[in-house]
């Protein structure tokens, strides 16, 4: 399975192009890079890169506050007193504000307070959505969540007060390498539980990344700031303070709809939670490049590689679970929104069969019809049908012919059928019972399935040619068959099995 279609030199080289295309000017840079370019894909590739780049500025750039209120050192307000908090220490920094550990001297408790930038707050569309997103978060109500106490406007400043978990966030768990197995599949159920209560009340993060969860002292995780989240079925009227027109998230732990602009919805955070525990399981980014713009390009193009690989695979407790832990999140990740998990509910269903041991049900890699996975099991039956009935006018030939070579030829040949009908026969056998480990099966059988075709249809062709003079029909019925078998094998068979699982699931590929 590749994990780059442009291959490691050409992404180099997009890049390079990339980066001296964004010094040209807007209006120069298609030229630009149709003249650096080597190649067509690299061409498209960088065309693509920058269109994204172009879409997404707002995004990647740092906001400049304008509003003379607040220092850009963040501990500045450190021991002082904002309305009926008193600040007490720096917690993080991010594209939204300061968040700060505060008392709340009206209810004697620690709360943790982000003071949102100033370009927010002086805006009043931006405003006027971030205090219908603070509404959406405070509705929650989930051990899970960590939650949203109130929206308060001090002087001219906007501030989020919401519950202060105390912990460490993934990102730092992550900074000691990949997670065991049992502690991974744990905190996947406690987060898809969590996402499940917050898409039920119509709410989707948008921004689920490590830096957002955090694991209290008690090993429970917490999800962070929900204050990229959005109202899902808003009235028309409205619609439009849900967006600004930006890309909101962070860009290594998007959705490809989400890099796209296209519409979002709970599957989103599905997939942010796809590559969140990848990461836990392997300890690196599923989807990590050189630099932001070939995470997204990945991100949107590349499979991520097998967590087989990784070093978190050679746990005793992973090996176990494998590969229906790795099913589910192959499944998480998948790039069409409609081969992943209908629901967080639907997941949460998943891995608590993986917890039981038991295999657990998956959507099918693409999504495919029913009646594309049926076209694909009656190819299966009547291949090895044909192969079984191909063997007896072989043996007949032979058997007229006589000679030690006809024999060597149908011994090859009732080999090959053997071992093609048992792989075939395994193949449905995983399509069915495990559907989550198809993919890695396929592509670990692939290779011998495609020796076996060959070899079949290649010895059948040779008894025909061998019998020609004895036996001119079983000749004629072999060569035909020889045929058959051979654009069955590498026309027909690849159709059915990209139309069946996906267009990664042929040529040896996983989906």
């Amino acid at each position: 399975m590749s994990a780059d279609p442009l291959g490691p030199d050409a992404r180099r080289r997009a890049n390079e192009i990339f980066d001296r295309a964004l010094d040209v000017r807007s209006s120069d840079r298609a030229a630009f890079v149709a003249q650096a370019s080597d190649s067509d894909s690299i061409r498209d590739e960088v065309l693509s890169l920058l269109a994204w780049h172009e879409r997404s500025e707002p995004l990647l750039s740092p906001v400049v506050a304008t509003t003379p209120s607040r220092p850009a050192d963040p501990g500045h307000l450190v021991g002082q007193v904002v309305g009926q908090y008193r600040i007490l220490r720096v917690l993080g920094e991010g594209g939204m504000g300061v968040v700060y550990e505060a008392e709340d001297l009206r209810l004697g408790r620690n709360v943790a307070l982000k003071a949102i930038v100033p370009g927010v707050a002086s805006d009043p569309t931006r405003r006027e959505r971030l205090r219908r997103e603070a509404r959406a978060a405070a509705s929650l109500t989930h051990p899970g969540i960590a939650t949203v106490y109130a929206l308060e406007a001090i002087g001219d400043d906007l501030y989020i007060a919401g519950e202060f978990v105390a912990g460490e966030t993934l990102r730092t768990e992550l900074a000691h390498g990949p997670v065991h197995a049992s502690r991974v599949l744990d905190t996947a159920i406690e987060l898809a539980h969590a996402l499940a209560a917050a898409h039920d009340r119509g709410v989707i993060h948008r921004d689920l990344k490590p830096e957002n969860v955090i694991r209290t002292p008690a090993g429970r995780v917490k999800i962070l700031d929900f204050g990229l989240a959005r109202m899902r079925d808003l009235p028309p009227e409205l619609a439009h303070l849900t967006d600004d027109g930006q890309v909101f998230g962070t860009p290594g732990y998007m959705s490809p709809e989400q890099i796209r602009r296209d519409t979002v919805d709970a599957r989103s955070d599905l997939f942010s939670l796809g590559i969140l525990l990848y990461e836990l399981v392997a300890g690196t980014h599923p989807f990590g490049g050189m630099d932001s713009a070939e995470t997204i390009a990945r991100i949107l193009e590349a499979d991520p590689p097998p967590l087989s690989g990784s070093p978190g695979s050679k746990e005793p407790g992973l090996h176990r679970s494998k590969p229906r832990l790795e099913g589910i999140i192959r499944t998480l990740l998948r790039k069409a929104p409609a081969a992943r998990f209908a629901s967080a509910h639907e997941l949460v269903a998943a891995l608590d069969r993986v917890r039981a041991g038991e295999p657990a049900p998956l959507p099918s890699p693409g999504a495919a019809p029913v009646n594309a996975r049926w076209w694909w099991k009656f190819h299966q039956a009547a291949t090895c049908g044909f192969y079984a009935l191909l063997l007896l006018p072989a043996w007949l030939a032979v058997v007229t012919m006589g000679p030690t070579v006809g024999r060597s030829l149908l011994l090859t040949a009732a080999v090959a059928a053997v071992a093609t009908t048992t792989l075939r026969l395994h193949l449905w056998f995983a399509a069915d019972s495990m559907p989550g480990e198809w993919a890695v099966q396929h592509a670990r059988s692939w290779a011998w399935l495609r020796l076996a075709d060959l070899l079949l249809a290649a010895t059948a062709v040779a008894i025909g040619v061998l019998a020609l003079e004895r036996e001119p029909a079983l000749a004629m019925v072999l060569v035909v068959g020889g045929v058959v078998a051979l654009l069955s094998a590498t026309i027909i068979e690849p159709a059915t099995t990209r139309a069946a699982f996906g267009p990664r699931s042929q040529s040896g590929r996983g989906d």
